[in-house]
């Protein structure tokens, strides 16, 4: 009985943290599927909506978020393969590129370490001249589709 008391904390400890990291890997899922759903309304469409192609790819972007809080999402400015942005008309068979990042806090306990995979600030990616991270952590997706 004296073993047993001695391993609960340490096993509650790691239920916790399975819990906790199950909740970032499906919010990871969760953002990789609405930028995938971003990309797509770029690729399939981005020539017959012209200058508005990057919004309503933002706008199938942010509809796609699910479970998701949609304020903490930031989506990074679409950046095309031969350097122009979203105030041009994409090209059949441009190399269009969406990211996105969500906040995301997975402490161990009683350390100053992060379970999280990307660090903001000066580390984190930068695509368009805006770093991608906002907050402290975060997770980042991004796509590449090409316009049809």
């Amino acid at each position: 009985m004296y073993e047993f008391a001695m391993v609960l904390p340490l096993l509650s400890i790691m239920l916790v943290a399975i819990i906790f990291g199950g909740i970032t890997f499906f919010n990871y899922v969760e953002l990789a599927n609405t930028v995938e759903a971003g990309g797509r309304q770029m690729g399939e469409n981005g020539r017959n909506q012209g200058t508005n192609a990057c919004a309503t790819a933002n706008t199938a972007l942010l509809t796609a978020a699910g479970n998701l809080n949609k304020s903490l999402i930031t989506i990074a400015p679409e950046t095309f393969a031969l350097g122009y942005t979203c105030t041009s008309t994409p090209i059949q068979g441009d190399a269009a590129t969406i990211s996105a990042t969500y906040p995301c806090n997975l402490p161990i306990p009683f350390t100053s370490m992060n379970l999280c995979p990307m660090v903001g600030g000066s580390s984190s990616p930068v695509q368009g001249g805006i770093a991608l991270c906002p907050s402290t952590y975060c997770i980042v997706a991004t796509t590449t589709v090409y316009i049809e």
